[in-house]
């Protein structure tokens, strides 16, 4: 399990573990003849069969196209095995695009587009060797939080020894009596957002706590989304 520094109320930090808390058994597939199956990517059009190019090709003369003949396979390309595959942006001629300038979109909850503004790059902030993430002293009642925000990701914080059982057990506690959800931030300061790998999206963590007599659970949830009503 990855490793992560979490600091609790009196400003105490410890190296803990966090992972999954979804354990999902993966599927066998297999052939007809009892064999594991194996993924590969093919080929299935190039630029020249792309719905998009058939279209401007043929216009509406494309059903009867279709139906007369088959353009939309390439037959020298088509179900290629393609291996060690790079991204490339392209332009709308369908030409290799250079120095290309990302953008993010920011919408209003009614859907409107709210600005553009270039896209930036991001820096993981939870390294163990770095600062620790801190509780910010913002609880949140955890029913609140469920309907003011949209959760994607999930981590269970675990301990690695006896100290930090005690350590997140009690933070387990305090957060379980209490009801709600702790605001946990990132950075020298602690008011960042968390960033999980670089280049990674910035969340909000909530560090979530239950506890079962001498058993705890300390779930930091992830969110990125909060849910605003619309007025009509």
């Amino acid at each position: 399990m990855r490793k992560i520094n979490i600091s609790n109320d009196s400003k105490r930090d410890a190296e803990v573990a966090f992972g999954s808390t979804i354990h999902r058994q993966q599927p066998v597939y297999k052939t007809s003849n009892g064999k594991r199956s194996v993924n590969e990517r093919r080929v299935r059009c190039t630029l020249s069969t792309t719905d998009e190019a058939l279209l401007n090709q043929y216009g509406e003369n494309l059903a009867s196209v279709l139906v007369d003949s088959d353009p939309e396979v390439d037959m020298e390309q088509f179900g290629l095995k393609v291996e060690g595959l790079k991204k490339v942006y392209l332009t709308a001629q369908q030409k290799v695009a250079y120095g290309v300038t990302l953008n993010e979109h920011v919408y209003l909850p009614d859907g409107t587009e709210k600005e553009i503004h270039p896209e930036t790059t991001t820096t993981a902030n939870i390294a163990i060797d770095g600062f620790p993430l801190r509780w910010t002293g913002k609880l949140i009642p955890v029913q609140k939080a469920m309907r003011m925000f949209m959760f994607k990701k999930s981590y269970q914080v675990q301990h690695v020894n006896g100290l930090t059982f005690d350590f997140l057990y009690d933070m387990a506690k305090k957060l379980s009596d209490s009801d709600a959800m702790m605001l946990l931030g990132g950075g020298a300061k602690g008011n960042e957002p968390i960033v999980m790998a670089g280049g990674g999206t910035p969340y909000r963590a909530f560090l979530e706590g239950r506890v079962d007599g001498d058993k705890y659970a300390l779930i930091l949830r992830l969110t990125n989304m909060e849910l605003k009503s619309v007025n009509n």
